[in-house]
């Protein structure tokens, strides 16, 4: 039975006697494992010599079991020999994840445990400054490993090193333009930044090199809507909300949590369009998703808005709206009572 499979990413070997090795071991077990059962047969199509690295552009196909299990092993074998790079592969049937593998370097080659130190103090509060000296570390030893690059920008935006996070990001880039995390990092920088173009091209970046199966693929739409109403192209923040509000996700995935602020925005979105009855609606699931226990402010907002969004569509409602966000101390709704009612 066939299934689809997507793959893509790469390996970096970082010196020619560790790339010579990972070629003759993948040769050998071709010949004497896998024979034709695996979906890259032909070297040349994954192994570069002119960076000593193993790439793999996105690659979508149908494929069974044993040749799926097959490239899987023959992937995670040679992922012994590299220092840097990740590969990523999911097995899927009408859209939900059968099987997912994440293919890293995992030796005791130096570069690689200061990576992942480093990684795994990443997100561990009072730990940066140790992070850092981690990944200073990686780099240190490969001063082409993407990844420790993009981590040391992730930690230097929250740190509010922003130059230094800007300067790691588009050096993470440049090592490897497909690095999607790089792209949505300097995108919050050119935010923090108000630079919104350049914002909107990295996340357009970000979506293109992740797949929508990844959660930042989907946090990259959300903020590219945001960067577009920031520029007045509602047509374009239209777009990207409506396609991640048409999004069923799971409660595990972090993209759940924001359902209510993507309506409220496409409620926004849809008013400047005009699209007033199809604005109150995105409001309604934005009020309904809304936590009234903490967003007492953002509720007033959102019940403000979607009142606007009725007295223009001319439909009922709207006074009994912002009568419910003067309530909640909604100042502007106050406003609008006098001035409408």
């Amino acid at each position: 039975m066939l299934q689809k499979t997507i793959i893509q990413g790469r390996l970096d070997f970082g010196k020619q006697r560790a790339f010579d090795k990972a070629l003759k071991m993948y040769r050998h077990r071709l010949e004497n494992y896998y024979k034709t059962e695996i979906l890259f047969k032909e070297e040349e199509t994954l192994f570069n010599s002119e960076d000593l690295s193993l790439v793999i552009e996105r690659n979508v196909t149908q494929t069974t079991d044993k040749y799926w299990k097959n490239t899987i092993d023959i992937l995670s074998y040679l992922a012994q020999f590299a220092v840097a790079g990740k590969i990523c592969a999911w097995m899927l049937e009408e859209g939900n994840i059968l099987d997912y593998h994440l293919i890293e370097p995992d030796s005791d080659k130096m570069v690689v445990r200061h990576f992942q130190k480093g990684r795994q103090l990443v997100d561990k509060s009072g730990k940066e400054e140790d992070a850092i000296k981690a990944l200073d570390k990686a780099i240190k030893k490969y001063n082409k490993h993407s990844q420790a690059y993009e981590r040391r920008g992730h930690l230097n935006y929250h740190l509010k090193n922003t130059e230094e996070a800007l300067h790691d990001f588009s050096k993470s880039i440049h090592l490897d333009y497909t690095n999607a995390d790089a792209y949505y990092g300097r995108g919050h920088v050119y935010l923090r930044q108000k630079s919104y173009e350049k914002a909107i091209e990295d996340f357009e970046s970000t979506a293109k090199y992740a797949i929508a199966l990844q959660p930042i693929y989907w946090k990259a739409r959300l903020h590219l809507a945001e960067c577009y109403m920031r520029v007045n192209k509602y047509d374009k923040a239209e777009f990207n909300l409506k396609l991640f509000t048409n999004r069923d996700f799971n409660k595990e995935n972090p993209n759940y949590a924001e359902r209510s602020r993507a309506f409220a925005k496409y409620g926004e979105t849809l008013i400047a369009l005009e699209k007033y009855d199809e604005a109150a609606k995105a409001l309604d699931q934005a009020i309904e998703e809304s936590n009234t226990d903490s967003e007492d402010k953002r509720l007033a907002e959102r019940l403000r808005t979607r009142g606007w969004a009725k007295y223009k569509a001319g439909r009922k409602g709207y006074l009994s709206d912002w009568k419910k966000a003067v309530k909640l101390g909604d100042k502007k709704a106050e406003s609008w009572l006098l001035e409408y009612a």
